[in-house]
């Protein structure tokens, strides 16, 4: 027996750390191979051994699959391991963007019409993906008649400017409302009503101001003045806030603006402004810096505005269609309240009369 040769030595001991109801003075664990069938002793002894076995200080070496260990319980010498940066690649949206804005300016130095073709196009894309948007929170807007009133108001603003404009506007908003109404479906009418409203005015009816600035005198000049103010404050903006942010400018919006990229972008964007007024508007830089300055402002505003509506959804970006830049509708939400803005200051009086 296993333990028969300690029996003779330990005689003495056992004897003394007998157990009262052991008189004799027998080991307390009966040898495996004399245990009774249906005897439990063995699997105690086994169960107390383990019990009573030293614990060994796991490393950080060993593999988890031999000696497993809860993950929950970080290692002391655990080396975190390296996080990868979230952000955009830098080098494709900047060739992206390129295109995009020489196709647009070609656009509109080639031909109105097919400017206003690309603008309503745009327009139309920009509505399909921001109901794709909605619908996961179940806010629903009727396509059909949300892409005609978008038809109708370019149609309006082609034949009759800014008056034609605004009218296309009211009668769009009340015929999708009307068309929600004789839906089958009850529920969330007034939610669907209000957001098939503000999709129209948000998205075609801004956009809108893009063409009225292209119909005007100069209008290829005047256009590319307002893309330089844009997109000098955007992309100044965020190299801007790069090297100095420190001051965060609506932190439960966008945490990632701050003050400093915003006066940044600012201040490039009217230079710019005022410089490509210069040069295309017969040297009239003042007009230049009072679109910059109108651009820049309604340009930051769009961004925030588009981002309180982003969070309210949960959704980093609208989608991802153009690379590097995330969905159309992100691209959009600075230039379409900038054109209105724009729109505004080019038709003052003092300057170049109404449009």
């Amino acid at each position: 027996m296993r333990w028969g040769r300690r029996r003779e030595a330990d005689l003495d001991t056992s004897e003394q750390d007998a157990p009262l109801g052991n008189p004799a003075g027998m080991p307390v664990f009966a040898p495996v191979n004399a245990a009774p069938a249906g005897d439990p002793a063995p699997q105690v002894a086994e169960a107390v051994a383990k019990a009573e076995s030293p614990v060994v200080a796991r490393d950080a070496a060993e593999d988890d699959a031999v000696d497993p260990v809860d993950v929950t319980v970080p290692l002391p010498d655990a080396v975190p391991a390296p996080r990868k940066r979230a952000g955009r690649n830098l080098g494709l949206a900047t060739v992206v963007g390129v295109v995009l804005g020489v196709g647009a300016l070609a656009t509109a130095w080639w031909d109105p019409l097919a400017f206003a073709v690309a603008i309503y196009g745009f327009c139309i894309a920009a509505i399909v993906e921001w109901r794709a948007a909605l619908a996961r929170h179940g806010m629903h807007i009727a396509l059909t008649p949300v892409i005609l009133a978008t038809l109708g108001m370019g149609v309006a603003t082609w034949y009759g400017g800014g008056e034609g404009l605004v009218v296309a506007l009211l009668v769009a908003c009340a015929g999708v409302v009307a068309w929600r109404i004789v839906d089958d479906r009850v529920e969330n009418t007034m939610a669907d009503s209000l957001v098939s409203i503000l999709t129209l005015t948000w998205i075609p009816f801004l956009g809108s101001f893009m063409l009225l600035i292209e119909l005007s005198d100069d209008g290829w000049q005047r256009i590319m003045v307002v893309m330089i103010a844009v997109v000098f404050n955007d992309t100044f903006a965020l190299f801007t806030g790069m090297l100095m942010g420190r001051r965060k400018l609506a932190p439960r919006v966008s945490p990632n603006k701050t003050w400093e990229g915003a006066i940044g972008g600012a201040l490039f964007g009217i230079v710019g402004a005022s410089v490509g007024a210069y040069v295309l508007l017969d040297g009239r830089w003042a007009l230049g810096a009072l679109v910059g300055a109108a651009c820049v402002v309604a340009a930051v505003l769009g961004d925030l505005a588009e981002s309180v509506l982003k969070r309210d959804l949960a959704v980093k970006d609208m989608s991802s269609v153009i690379p590097g830049h995330g969905g159309i509708l992100d691209r959009l939400d600075s230039l379409l309240p900038a054109a209105a803005a724009a729109y505004v200051v080019f038709a003052l009086p003092s300057f170049l009369g109404t449009l």
